[in-house]
């Protein structure tokens, strides 16, 4: 017996397809290492490369030494400052 399929597609064959093409995407990308090519480090990145502490990366965070993002919950670190690369800051929007 064969259910009625509600939503944006019109039948649970195309759902199936769609989702099917978007996962499929989605390893490919993570294949290329698209995901770890950004220019940021998260904080687990940045206390494995120093070897230092939660607590140390708070206080470097807290006194400025080391330039960081926030997004949402997650705190982003820019590759070019430990790289050595100048860093001009991240882009300001106009508004």
């Amino acid at each position: 017996m064969k259910t009625k399929f509600n939503g944006p597609f019109s039948d649970e064959e195309q759902f199936k397809g769609t989702l099917l093409a978007f996962l499929s995407e989605i390893l490919k990308s993570l294949d290329r290492k698209e995901t770890c090519s950004s220019g940021y480090y998260d904080s687990a990145d940045v206390k494995q490369m120093l070897n230092i502490s939660d607590r140390t990366l708070h206080r470097l965070r807290k006194s400025k030494a080391v330039p960081y993002m926030r997004i949402g919950r997650k705190i982003f670190y820019p590759k070019s400052f430990f790289s050595g690369e100048p860093y001009g800051g991240p882009e300001k929007r106009e508004g």
